[in-house]
Parts: structure tokens; sequence; C-alpha cells
């Protein structure tokens, strides 16, 4: 009887939702390893304007908004009622998880300042259309994108300023 409980744990919904909840951190967390490691010495040496935050508040930050943003996708994944009404909100999710890591092959990869600003800005956008995509199969996990949001336009103008700063 016991194993029988432990089976139903293990294989109902409650696990699956587990499962679907790691998975959907893996993917969001995941998807930033595709990105090469960076010299850090390059970026330390750029002219920056003052409110620039120190360098060890980036993952402070980043670490929750890629939980939000899991939470999020966990959420559309979970609740869309059909895998046609998932389609657009799931290539929405990877085209800004794409430009995000675009973004830091331009700006770390090849340092290209001024190259970098238009891919910020498409990954901004890409934001807002995540959230919109969001809205209709869950509210919630549109939500969850606005921190993201918000601190991607704090990027967006340190990007600018750095910009402005070093041409």
């Amino acid at each position: 009887m016991a194993s029988r409980g432990l089976l139903e744990l293990l294989t109902g919904p409650t696990a699956q939702n587990a499962a679907s909840l790691v998975g959907s951190a893996a993917v969001v967390f995941g998807v930033q390893r595709l990105v090469p490691t960076f010299d850090p010495t390059w970026y330390k040496a750029l002219k920056k304007p003052k409110w620039t935050p120190p360098n060890y508040v980036f993952p402070l930050v980043w670490i929750p908004l890629k939980l939000m943003q899991s939470v999020a996708l966990w959420l559309v994944w979970t609740k869309a009622p059909s895998a046609r009404a998932l389609a657009f909100p799931l290539t929405a999710m990877a085209v800004h998880m794409g430009l995000g890591n675009w973004w830091n092959v331009v700006f770390f990869g090849q340092r290209k300042l001024k190259e970098s600003l238009p891919w910020m800005y498409t990954f901004w956008a890409s934001i807002a259309v995540t959230a919109a995509a969001f809205y209709p199969v869950s509210p919630a996990a549109a939500y969850l994108m606005v921190p993201t949001q918000i601190w991607v336009s704090i990027a967006t103008k340190l990007n600018w300023d750095i910009v402005k700063l070093n041409i």
C-alpha cells in the first residue's frame, strides 16, 4: 500500500507539475549557458555612467528574474488549452531568450558597442511581445515578465550611456 501511494506521488499531477516547473527553469537558465564566457577586464575598462550598478548587482537581479521567467513559462505550458494555444507564446519566449543571448554575444563577445544597441532595443521589445503572448493563456505569467521589462529598460539606458561615453 505504501508503495502505491509513493507511485501516485511520483507520477500524479503534483509530480508532473513539479517536473514541468523544473523543466521550465532548466530551459530558461540553460539557454544562458549557450553564451560563451567573456573577458570581464574589457567591461571593467569601459567608461560607464556614474549610476552604473556594481557588478555584483547583475546576478542578484538576473537570478530572480530568470526564476520569474521560469514560473511564467511553466504557467503558460501548464495552462494552455492546446498545443495551438502554446505556439505563439513559446515562440515569443524562445525569440526573447535568443535575443538576450545574442545581445551578450554582440556587446561582450564581439565588443561592438554601437552595434549592440539595435539588438538591445529588439530584446526589450521581445519582452513586451512575450508578455502580450502570455496574457491570454495566463495573465499571471504576463505579469511575471514585467520585472524583466523594467530591468531591461534600465539595462538599455546603461547600454546607450556606455555607447555614448566610449565612441
